[in-house]
């Protein structure tokens, strides 16, 4: 393929695909078009089935009406007939009006001269079948109506004053005034309507009026008549004129009638037609001008400087080392190919000048090789030959050069080493190439043994242009391959003493030889057997000999460990299978060495054993870690609250700093626990994640508001870099990743700051980085860092080392990936790397920052009200009681949610808020509790769940019943802002 060609392939690859969507535009223009359209013909149809159905209704409250009158009731037919003829005169629209009793029989009409017995019509023997109102057929008015007049009957059962259906009323509506009242409705140009009775009569036809007497309509209508609901269709309208057509059928819409709408297909198809045409034509116009621009531009920039270079290419061929391409542009590619090809041929001159004076060196260099070298023509007359091969033959050049090469070296090849000589140069003028060891006689009547080569030489055009002749003395190296056969029977020897079962067998897998014993069999015993005449198990004879056939089948060498039972124990070899060849390489069976592994098999079962007994005692550390950290948040919760009713009591006090490292302390104590807890939650799979789409800047300012004032604290400025971007992870577990790896630089920084920030990671990833300015840490503990109980030296705060262990395990989790970089004494940047999302419509408001809701909280505090508190623990009891009284709360405390409802009962207050713990006595618990409060004193009553079980059950069955929860050890302070959330005051 030319460059030109792959110009405009590459040309054409760029531009048909914005073709391609430049058409597939058009073509979803013309079938959103079509859409409207049909979305315009449903629209008319359900005006027209509004109006059916309203002239449908008026004839059914016409026939009620009659049918509910006192006169017809009690049988007074002369009074329902001067009733009829009343009816008849102020709605000239209704025809027939006429009572028939269940035999048909006219009991009274508005039209008495025109009322025969109507029984046997289809529409009364409905109405008196299913007792209801129904709507006929087309039909004509009677014998003695006007031509081309016909109506649209309807019918109803009536009953008498017993109950029993007494007969029928009936009436028709006239066909030429249902057709004015629809003509009268505006319809858009080149519209048209149909309306047809339940067998396909034509009843209203427009624009062309009312039908033909009892004209039906086509086949395509007849087939869509009986379909269970209506839809849009393009076909042929009455008129012929092709229509998108909105039908509705007779079992939907206006019962047992066929209504369609059609709009002219071709008025409505014109425009998009137009634009099709319009959008295909400039789709074709943008190709026509990408083909001219690649031809002008390939044929300018690319054809005209190829045939330059092509053209200083063809001189060299032609042996004109001067040539060159001579591009005037240097700039371009080619250009520059050009001046690269031009300094190539200058270089190529020199060299070619080089390579003739180093001819003379060559022939020098195989002048002193060991190996005797020949050039012969393709008739084997000798050429060139070097002068190791002069020496051996002791002849002059002359005797040798310009001969046959078999005439010239006959005195060293007698005999059949001689005829083999010829027979391989023959071979080698037809393309053979020729190997073999002959004795031969050289120089000074010395016996040696040459191998050797003959290998034909091709010219350019696959040609043989001569052939070369190369000998190699090999006398010391059959020496040495006498050497290596006593080293191999040797080798074999040692083999015996090994241990190592080698044996041999044929393609019908029958022992043909074997080396040492095994299992107690020795060659005696097997020789001539398979193996299941040798095993004890057959099923064991089956395995081996399936790996043994697999081998022989594919020609390729197995290797597998089996085990076999011998002596009532079970023995395992490591075999190695290999295909054995004869020496025409034909398969002649297989040859296996196998190695007793028994051992090795007892001590892997020993290890697997040592295994799992390890993995049990990690998960009784982990139920450990779980419980242990559960039970011991009880007491802490009770501290903190002391501490907090304290704090209340002791402000201004000396002795108020003590109690200020005292909640040092307890925070300390309370990070340990939180950690030791998750450990063991994250390592017995009890944390699942819940990703959703987050936006980072909330996070990371959520965050700094909170850990700002702890910076400020140790003197270092901590700040986040300001984000717009949104990813996909689970929120909770990323803001406790974040947590960590802020705590961990806030514990490790003396000095400088901490900045976190953002970064893109590829298209559609993106890394939140934690930079500080810390101690670093060391290259060879970049690793050991993330596992548990481990940290670095050179800091005063220290903790337990589950901070980064935590960090690894969730993001293991979240499979988001986690790095590290660090500088000893510079610092350290730890980042998460996770999806980052694209979000299109905006998201709901922010919520406000953790300090107004703090403030808010205080503020909310202004005025107290009286909180219920319900734990089983006296002690924590006592503690919230004495804090919230500090904060100046009315508390009413119970052991259990029947206490409670009884002191409220006895109390007659209700409560702000109920606090209650989620483990309450006797297997009862803090949402029962709850639950029953609320039902004493009120669902709008907040209730707040204190429980130290972290898992995500508690925080879905809080949220289930509307109840927020917090996890001890509760700090006060988040007690007291989910307080004012809940609106205690």
């Amino acid at each position: 393929m030319t460059l030109l060609a792959r110009l405009f392939l590459l040309v054409l690859l760029a531009v048909l695909p914005a073709l391609g969507i430049q058409a597939y535009s058009v073509f979803q223009f013309r079938a959103e078009r079509a859409e409207e359209v049909a979305a315009q013909a449903q629209r008319l149809l359900h005006l027209v089935e509004g109006e059916q159905a309203r002239i449908v209704d008026g004839a059914r409250l016409m026939v009620t009406s009659i049918a509910e009158s006192a006169a017809l009731r009690s049988g007074d037919y002369a009074q329902c007939q001067a009733h009829l003829i009343r009816l008849a005169q102020r709605a000239p629209e209704y025809r027939n009006l006429t009572v028939l009793d269940r035999d048909g029989a006219v009991l009274c009409s508005a039209i008495p001269s025109n009322a025969p017995a109507a029984v046997d019509l289809p529409y009364v023997r409905r109405a008196l079948k299913e007792g209801r109102f129904v709507v006929g057929e087309w039909t004509t008015p009677g014998p003695a109506a006007e031509p081309g007049t016909a109506m649209l009957p309807f019918a109803v059962p009536f009953r008498d004053e017993a109950g029993t259906v007494a007969g029928v009323v009936t009436l028709g509506l006239d066909l030429p005034w249902l057709a004015t009242n629809f003509a009268a409705r505006p319809l858009p140009e080149n519209a048209s309507l149909l309306v047809t009775d339940r067998n396909g009569t034509i009843l209203v036809k427009l624009p062309n009026g009312i039908a033909q007497r009892g004209e039906r309509v086509p086949q395509p209508y007849l087939n869509l008549l009986g379909e269970p609901r209506g839809g849009v269709i393009t076909l042929p309208g009455m008129d012929g004129v092709a229509r998108v057509l909105a039908y509705s059928p007779s079992r939907q819409g206006a019962r047992d009638l066929f209504i369609s709408v059609g709009l002219d297909h071709t008025a409505v198809a014109g425009t998009i037609d137009r634009a099709t045409r319009q959008g295909l034509l400039m789709t074709l116009t943008g190709l026509v001008v990408a083909i001219l621009a690649a031809w002008i531009g390939g044929t300018l920039f690319i054809r005209r400087p190829v045939e330059a270079l092509i053209r200083a290419t063809q001189g060299w061929s032609a042996g004109n080392s001067s040539a060159r391409a001579g591009l005037v542009d240097r700039k371009s590619e080619i250009g520059q190919l050009g001046r690269a090809f031009d300094a190539m041929a200058e270089t190529l001159e020199a060299r070619e000048r080089a390579l003739r004076g180093s001819e003379e060196h060559l022939r020098a260099v195989l002048d002193a090789l060991p190996t005797f070298i020949g050039v012969l023509s393709p008739t084997g007359d000798v050429l060139q030959v070097n002068q190791t091969a002069v020496q051996a033959s002791g002849l002059p050049v002359e005797q040798i050069v310009g001969h046959p090469f078999h005439e010239a070296c006959g005195h060293a090849f007698a005999g059949a080493a001689g005829d083999r000589l010829r027979t391989a140069v023959e071979r080698a003028a037809h393309g053979d190439s020729a190997r073999f060891d002959a004795p031969v006689r050289i120089a000074g009547d010395r016996a040696a043994i040459m191998e050797m080569r003959v290998t034909p030489m091709r010219g350019a055009d696959g040609r043989i242009t001569h052939l070369i002749v190369s000998g190699i003395d090999i006398t010391e190296r059959k020496s040495t391959e006498e050497a290596l056969r006593v080293a191999n029977e040797r080798f074999r020897t040692a083999l015996r003493n090994s241990g190592v079962v080698v044996f041999n067998q044929d393609c019908a897998l029958r022992y043909t030889w074997m080396h040492n014993p095994a299992l107690g069999y020795t060659a005696e015993h097997v020789v001539g057997k398979t193996d299941f005449e040798v095993f004890e198990d057959a099923a064991d004879a089956e395995v081996v000999t399936a790996i043994k056939r697999r081998a022989l089948d594919t020609g390729e060498g197995v290797r597998e460990e089996v085990r076999i039972r011998h002596a009532g124990q079970d023995h395992f070899y490591d075999m190695t299978i290999d295909p054995l060849r004869g020496p025409d390489g034909a398969l002649a069976g297989i040859t296996c060495a196998a190695v007793d592994v028994t051992g090795r098999k007892q001590a892997e079962a020993d290890l697997r054993r040592a295994r799992e007994e390890a993995e049990h005692a990690a998960a009784g550390k982990s139920k450990f870690l779980a419980v242990a950290s559960h039970d011991l948040r009880q007491p802490v919760q009770s501290l903190y609250l002391f501490a907090a009713a304290l704090g209340d009591r002791l402000q201004g006090h000396p002795s108020l700093p003590l109690l200020d490292n005292m909640r040092q302390a307890l925070d300390t104590l309370k990070g340990l626990l939180d950690g030791l807890l998750d450990m063991s939650r994250l390592e017995s799979g009890k944390i699942a994640a819940n990703p959703a789409e987050v936006r980072l800047g909330q996070v990371l300012g959520r965050l700094v508001a909170e850990y700002a004032p702890r910076a400020a604290q140790k003197g270092l400025e901590l700040r986040a870099v300001p984000t717009r971007a949104w990813v996909r992870t689970d929120p909770s577990h990323l803001e406790r990743i974040l947590r960590n790896l802020i705590e961990n630089a806030l514990r490790y920084t003396r000095q400088g700051r901490i900045l976190i920030g953002c970064r893109r990671s590829g298209p559609d990833r993106l890394r939140v980085e934690v930079w500080d300015s810390g101690v670093g840490i060391p290259a060879d503990r970049l690793e050991d860092i993330f596992e548990e109980f481990t940290q670095i030296q050179g800091s005063g705060d220290r903790g337990l080392g589950l901070g980064l262990a935590i960090v690894k395990r969730l993001s293991k989790l979240l499979d988001h990936r986690v790095r590290v970089r660090s500088k000893e004494g510079i610092g350290s940047v730890f980042s998460v790397e996770m999806p980052r999302v694209v979000v299109e419509k905006p998201r709901a408001a922010v919520p406000p920052p953790a300090m107004d809701l703090f403030r808010q909280a205080a503020n909310d505090c202004a005025t107290k009200g009286m909180v219920l508190v319900i734990d089983d623990e006296a002690i924590i009891l006592l503690g919230l009681k004495a804090m919230l009284e500090g904060w100046g709360y009315s508390v009413l405390t119970a052991r259990s949610g029947d206490q409670a409802l009884e002191r409220l009962r006895a109390d007659g207050r209700r409560p702000q808020i109920v606090l209650a713990d989620y483990q309450l006595q006797q297997g009862r618990t803090g949402p029962e509790a709850l639950a029953a409060v609320q039902g004493l004193v009120g669902k709008d009553v907040p209730g707040i769940i204190l429980t130290g079980d972290t898992a995500p059950e508690r925080l879905d069955e809080a949220r289930r019943n509307g109840f927020s929860i917090l996890h001890k050890p509760v700090f006060p302070n988040d007690l007291r802002k989910m307080m004012a959330n809940a609106g205690a005051a």
